[in-house]
């Protein structure tokens, strides 16, 4: 999703995007693969994160384990060759060192194949959708446009939808997003120049699903945020 024009605050100088870096062990049926980090890179690059491959660059790095099993199927399906499989991830954000989020998904079984290595790479990629869903989910930005008290102007007459047409996701349902409003999604909020008492207003509102350690604020003041933002942070409810 690339930025989202935000009434007059938006006319401001663009700030840069932010930066991750994608380090991801991943395996399909036992096998080295990248299917699921392609996945995860595209879906946070259509968010406009910009997603490097120089970890020193990063201002933010999603790391952790994704692989893909074989799981058992019934007689009628032996029968006709078929295989079947779940995935799952375990995955950390963190800013610096420091652990800001985590990130644990598994899909259910889907249609069954007769190729093992696609029907693992099906079940990957579905995976790496939920744990982007849940460190970006759509969630945010309707919920920021759609409460507190600012003004809609001329500029603003649809933000949402305006979000939509720069590459803001929407997914459906979300899957993978849990309650709370994700470290990222306030970064995103922030780097755009979001109404602030929006952002206040869905942060007392939901929470938050991140740890407000100390590197947490101090990225979230880098990225822009201001006091009162960043008060609001400290004193959310961590769900």
């Amino acid at each position: 999703m690339a930025c989202v024009a935000i009434t007059a605050a938006a006319q401001q100088t663009k700030r840069r995007p932010i930066h991750v870096f994608i380090d991801l062990r991943e395996t399909n049926l036992d096998k080295p693969s990248t299917v699921a980090k392609n996945t995860l890179s595209e879906r946070l690059a259509a968010a406009g994160f910009h997603v490097t491959t120089k970890r020193r660059e990063a201002d933010l790095v999603v790391d952790g384990t994704i692989g893909s099993r074989l799981t058992p199927v019934t007689d009628e399906v032996k029968r006709e060759g078929g295989v079947n499989a779940d995935a799952s991830a375990s995955v950390r954000l963190l800013v610096g060192t420091e652990v800001v989020a985590t990130s644990v998904e598994r899909t259910a079984q889907g249609d069954w194949g007769v190729l093992a290595e696609r029907v693992g790479e099906d079940r990957l990629i579905e995976v790496a959708g939920l744990i982007a869903d849940d460190m970006f989910s759509e969630k945010a930005v309707k919920t920021v446009y759609e409460v507190g008290p600012a003004p809609v102007t001329k500029q603003e007459t649809n933000p949402v939808k305006t979000a939509r047409k720069s590459g803001a996701p929407n997914r459906g349902q979300n899957r993978g997003a849990k309650p709370g409003m994700s470290f990222m999604e306030v970064a995103w909020l922030v780097q755009n120049f979001a109404p602030e008492d929006r952002i206040v207003e869905a942060l007392r509102k939901y929470g938050i699903k991140f740890k407000p350690h100390d590197s947490a604020v101090a990225q979230l003041r880098n990225f822009g945020a201001s006091d009162v933002v960043i008060n609001a942070v400290k004193t959310s409810n961590v769900v």
